[in-house]
């Protein structure tokens, strides 16, 4: 995705609110083409208005800018705008993220509250714990989700975990919504581990429901397993039609039900 812009691209001038650090000490050694592979832009508070293009950057204060692409985006406890596209290789740290446009990274690892209007991807795992909203849905290869996620679709190629941060003061703090439920129109993953989610429609050969989870459909041929306090209320067939989850129990029409830390067809 960015790998080869990144090679040929050269370092921005973030003004004087940046510090810049070579990992071999001097700043300026070398050509400006020529990148120390552990090179760290550090932004304090920066306002830009032109594109931003990294390699390495630690963000402490609050950055802004149109539009950010490049390597590394490291957040410790800052805020960060932007009100065009994030493309990045790696996400990770703490504080806020709001993006306007799209943003994509290959990996993301991030304790606080990201926003983005458009689509959030990431081509590997994303690890999140706080309050994601992705207006444009989540495409990601295994999402590990602890708080509160809202978007209108999440397509993973392997896991979904959407566990709660509880009800300490900890959660109080970090979650600025009153509804301490995930709220997902579609899910499709190959296993689906859920706490206080509410969802029109999963599609996932495992599935297991806790803490007041509500779903509205689900495969029939699914291995299930529900607590007493979530509920399922339509079961989907092969052919599309729906049985209510009370008739198909009762028609024999059951789907499997197991543990899903034990789930035959777990990865």
């Amino acid at each position: 995705m960015t790998t080869e812009r990144r090679q040929h691209i050269q370092r921005p001038a973030i003004g004087d609110d940046t510090t810049e650090h070579s990992a071999h000490g001097q700043h300026g050694q070398g050509p400006e083409h020529e990148y120390d592979p552990l090179y760290t832009t550090i932004i304090h508070t920066v306002r830009r208005d032109e594109p931003l293009v990294i390699r390495q950057a630690r963000v402490l204060g609050r950055l802004h800018a149109p539009q950010i692409d490049g390597g590394t985006l490291i957040c410790e406890n800052a805020r960060i705008v932007c009100d065009g596209n994030l493309h990045v290789s790696k996400i990770s740290g703490y504080g806020t993220i709001v993006v306007q446009g799209e943003a994509a990274c290959c990996e993301l690892n991030f304790v606080g509250d990201i926003r983005c209007a458009g689509q959030v991807t990431c081509c590997g795992e994303a690890k999140m714990a706080g309050m994601l909203q992705a207006g444009g849905g989540l495409l990601a290869s295994a999402l590990a989700m602890t708080g509160v996620m809202n978007a209108p679709h999440l397509v993973a190629n392997n896991s979904v975990l959407i566990d709660t941060l509880g009800d300490g003061l900890w959660a109080h703090r970090t979650l600025r919504c009153r509804d301490p439920h995930s709220t997902i129109r579609r899910i499709e993953a190959h296993q689906v581990e859920a706490r206080r989610l509410h969802c029109d429609q999963i599609s996932a050969e495992c599935i297991m429901l806790e803490d007041t989870s509500d779903v509205r459909t689900v495969p029939l041929e699914a291995h299930l397993s529900v607590d007493e306090g979530s509920r399922i209320r339509f079961f989907e067939r092969r052919d599309g039609q729906l049985l209510p989850a009370g008739r198909a129990m009762s028609s024999g029409a059951t789907p499997v039900h197991c543990a899903a830390r034990t789930c035959p067809v777990r990865r």
